[in-house]
């Protein structure tokens, strides 16, 4: 399998039988994701391993550089995680598996996603359908975030709102838009500011998603800016969101920086057409 973005780039993953629960995979996925995502492209990582967000310790993802290494490119793992997650998602795939990172033909790193070696984290879990909408039903716990230390002594926050009236989306349309839109800011310095419109499309996916400046097309002249780590924190909490309401729908959310707002998050049904003044990403 090879990565659209570079045809250097390659996986190749071993399946087992042992079956993994859906949401934590995407969860942890895209936690993982947005993580290497804030580092520079070209940065190079040591290994980690263990569960990645202690609220869906199900699942574990090992990162390990192919020896004689140490290290290996962020872009490499952040690419390779998106590469299986997709395919786990689209060929109804969850299983344990070992994903073999690949670049110019040599190996430089495996991937594994497996269930926890601590078997007291083994909890059944209810798996949702992701191929299912959602109820209406609007009832949920409050939201349990973190405070979010973001880029250049800025206080982030986001105010996201179900559409009214929207129209439900398929909970693994909302997985793969997160993890596109993290796969598209990952090139991108974090502290850049987000010069227009990002609007994030696939073939695959009956939706899209929409990150653009607020009020404006242009960047602001005066802090606070709109930069690429506000957007990147914006999409890594759109699933655990929509997924603690029990309901996969179309939304928006005013991104706020310091009290100011910067930027809009949007996710709708359907395909996006061409933007006169936009930017258009094909995952």
């Amino acid at each position: 399998m090879v990565d659209d973005d570079d045809p250097r780039f390659s996986i190749h993953v071993t399946w087992s039988e042992t079956r993994l629960p859906p949401t934590p995979v995407l969860m942890n996925a895209v936690e993982l994701s947005a993580q290497y995502a804030e580092l520079d492209f070209f940065s190079r990582t040591s290994q980690r391993s263990g569960v990645v967000l202690r609220d869906f310790p199900q699942i574990e993802i090992a990162v390990l550089p192919a020896p004689p290494a140490r290290s290996v490119e962020a872009r490499l793992v952040l690419w390779a995680i998106y590469a299986t997650v997709i395919d786990m998602v689209y060929s109804s795939n969850f299983f344990e598996c070992e994903v073999e990172v690949g670049w110019q033909g040599l190996v430089k790193a495996h991937v594994y996603f497996t269930l926890p070696l601590d078997d007291r984290l083994r909890t059944n879990y209810r798996i949702p359908n992701l191929d299912a909408s959602t109820s209406d039903d609007d009832t949920a716990p409050e939201e349990n975030f973190d405070s979010v230390n973001q880029t250049v002594n800025t206080v982030f926050d986001w105010r996201p709102i179900y559409k009214p009236h929207g129209r439900n989306l398929l909970p693994k349309d909302v997985f793969v838009l997160a993890l596109g839109a993290i796969k598209v800011i990952a090139p991108r310095r974090i502290t850049d500011q987000v010069p227009g419109p990002i609007n994030i499309v696939s073939d695959r996916v009956d939706a899209n998603l929409q990150i653009y400046l607020d009020r404006t097309h242009s960047p602001r002249p005066v802090p606070p800016f709109f930069r690429f780590g506000h957007a990147l924190e914006a999409a890594r909490r759109i699933p655990g969101w929509q997924l603690a309401r029990h309901k996969f729908a179309e939304f928006f959310a005013s991104i706020e920086i310091n009290r100011r707002p910067v930027g809009i998050i949007l996710m709708e049904k359907g395909a996006y057409p061409d933007p006169h003044d936009g930017n258009l990403t094909t995952m």
